[in-house]
């Protein structure tokens, strides 16, 4: 049966365990697949007419709002640091903040391509050229961060870094989570990571019972999320390893304790992997008394890395 919410994470949870995110990641990803192939995944020994295929590929970055800091003057001619900020109290990005958001925009190529240096360019000109799929999904923490919570002011900072990507793609801006809602947007990229697995297995399976192929698996669909899709999130510093621990990226996967304060540069990079092990089974015939060959999933996991 599919997960309720409250059994994988926690409301206002503090802090995860990865290892335990990336279970309840495949539980989930094992029921979505249970429930549209019609059958079990069967987990039995290998054997060497088994072969490995990948299923899923995906990106998730996880990026730092834009600066916040200008220098004003005051009384006496001394200048002072301080955050940007309206009239009304609200916080945005400073001048040098809003000049990232747009260079953030330009990481993101076009179309989804794969660079290869061409023998008259040099590395550093290809590095110049964007290097990632373009985003098919964007987060931004709510402008409200808190939930439930009445703040005298809001803080624009995070959706203002992603507002340049998001014009240049045509996208929305998904404003619906906030600080200690980690673990509510992690449960939803799940979802969509989980109900996209089960649609790409559903057709290998086909593909190979009609063939009866041993090739793996090339899934067509160009801008489907395990086709090297890209979700961009946008967060406060301080949360940004609560949030990638969340997505179940924590020391072992890549991911490091902590995001400096001073740090704006530094991008998070989650890869999400999901493999299976296809093998060919044999079953009765009612029709017949002989055994007939049908594609058979052997296991299928999660791998990820940062």
């Amino acid at each position: 049966s599919e997960l309720k919410q409250s059994d994988v994470f926690k409301k206002n949870d503090r802090t995860y365990i990865p290892s335990k995110q990336i279970n309840s990641l495949n539980h989930l990803t094992t029921s979505k697949v249970n429930a549209i192939t019609k059958k079990k995944i069967q987990l039995v020994q290998h054997n060497n007419g088994h072969h490995k295929m990948t299923v899923c590929t995906s990106q998730l970055m996880i990026t730092r709002h834009c600066e916040k800091e200008q220098k004003v003057k005051v009384d006496g001619g001394k200048v002072k640091t301080t955050d940007t900020t309206d009239f009304f109290g609200n916080r945005h990005c400073s001048k040098k903040g809003h000049a990232r958001s747009e260079y953030i925009s330009t990481l993101f190529a076009d179309h989804p391509v794969q660079y290869k240096v061409p023998l008259d360019e040099t590395e550093n000109e290809a590095l110049m050229k964007p290097q990632f799929s373009p985003p098919q999904k964007l987060y931004a923490l709510s402008e409200a961060r808190y939930k439930h919570q009445a703040k005298d002011h809001k803080n624009f900072r995070e959706v203002e870094t992603l507002t340049p990507t998001a014009i240049k793609f045509h996208l929305n801006i998904d404003q619906r989570f906030g600080v200690r809602d980690e673990g509510d947007l992690a449960l939803e990229f799940f979802e969509t990571l989980s109900k996209s697995v089960a649609e790409s297995v559903d057709n290998a399976l086909t593909t190979k019972k009609a063939s009866n192929a041993t090739e793996p698996y090339d899934a067509e669909e160009s801008r489907d999320i395990c086709d090297n899709g890209m979700v961009v999130v946008n967060w406060k510093h301080s949360r940004i390893p609560n949030l990638s621990a969340a997505l179940g990226c924590g020391k072992e996967e890549g991911c490091p304790k902590k995001y400096h304060s001073k740090d704006f540069d530094t991008v998070w990079l989650l890869t999400f992997q999901y493999s299976i092990e296809v093998g060919n089974g044999s079953k009765k015939s009612n029709s017949r008394r002989h055994l007939k060959n049908s594609p058979t999933i052997v296991e299928g996991g999660w791998n990820i890395s940062a």
